[in-house]
């Protein structure tokens, strides 16, 4: 929680170098030709993440109760206005996620969303790049997944589950062998986040295609990085797909069991957008970066609770 206390115990600088850092991320946007809005946090369609689960509200508007869900990222609605609106924009806004709490999670926290019209993932790279560099960023690395899994792991990843597995008891890694491809996977994930604990921003590119989320698979591999910095996940972009066949398909695959309706609306507005590409940023995450916070809890606006 945030109370008084929290307030009268803390460095009273770090307000105002949150409130610098996020006047320059903004001012960084608007300087490039983006359009800043903003969408309801409320929603009528939860957002669709395999990995993430949505709060549901219950609402009662004149004597009718209604279940709405706070958004996860503000992406469905502003792909919706793009589909009216198609111009390069950004949104910094409040996001919340269900059972997230660790020393880089909380159910709220603040994230900045921005799409590119006419431009694929790489093209996202370059303007974190630039805004990285207003940060005191200078040296970046691109590393393909495939690589890196190789060079920091010793592993030839594969996405055939046989081949993967045959590829660990190689090298000697434990696993059961009930345990599917993404288990494995995302096991072996976190282990190399932990190794991408240099202060250089490094790129993850060339997901494999299983992991595209919303984004364009192309030659076998999802268009889509994740950037890292001192171990820490910082952003998450790709190269949007816009045939909403696809993107109903693994919606279907997302929700399955989970009681979570699918937007139509999205669906719909999907074809009607050009080319583009879009990102999201955990902006807490980039300031512990560079401010050289551990934790958020060290961070005294962030939510917390007493006893976790």
């Amino acid at each position: 929680m945030f109370g008084l206390n929290i307030i009268t115990k803390m460095n009273h600088n770090l307000f105002y170098a949150w409130s610098d850092f996020v006047e320059k991320v903004r001012q960084f946007f608007r300087s490039k030709g983006y359009l800043e809005v903003s969408t309801p946090i409320l929603q009528s369609y939860p957002n669709a993440d395999p990995n993430i689960e949505p709060l549901k509200v219950n609402l009662t508007l004149k004597g009718q109760t209604k279940s709405y869900w706070l958004h996860t990222s503000p992406e469905h609605a502003m792909k919706k206005l793009l589909a009216i609106f198609p111009k390069d924009m950004f949104q910094i806004t409040k996001v919340f996620r269900n059972g997230e709490y660790a020393r880089l999670h909380r159910p709220e926290f603040t994230m900045l969303e921005f799409y590119k019209v006419g431009t694929d993932y790489r093209g996202l790279i370059e303007e974190l790049k630039e805004l990285l560099s207003l940060f005191g960023f200078e040296d970046f690395q691109i590393l393909e997944l495939e690589k890196a899994f190789e060079e920091y792991l010793g592993i030839v990843l594969s996405e055939e589950e046989e081949i993967l597995k045959n590829n660990l008891m190689a090298y000697g890694y434990d696993f059961d062998d009930k345990e599917d491809w993404e288990t494995i996977f995302y096991r072996l994930y976190v282990e190399l986040e932990k190794r991408l604990a240099s202060e250089k921003p490094t790129f993850l590119i060339k997901f494999p295609s299983k992991l595209a989320m919303y984004g364009v698979v192309k030659d076998g591999y999802a268009e889509r990085f994740e950037l890292y910095i001192k171990g820490m996940e910082i952003a998450n972009g790709w190269t949007e797909e816009r045939d909403p066949q696809k993107i109903r398909e693994r919606i279907k695959e997302w929700v399955k069991d989970r009681d979570l309706p699918i937007d139509e609306e999205l669906l719909q507005a999907l074809p009607k957008i050009p080319e583009f590409s879009g990102c999201s940023v955990g902006l807490e995450r980039l300031f512990m970066a560079v401010y050289n916070i551990e934790s958020l809890d060290q961070i005294p606006w962030i939510f917390k609770e007493e006893g976790l």
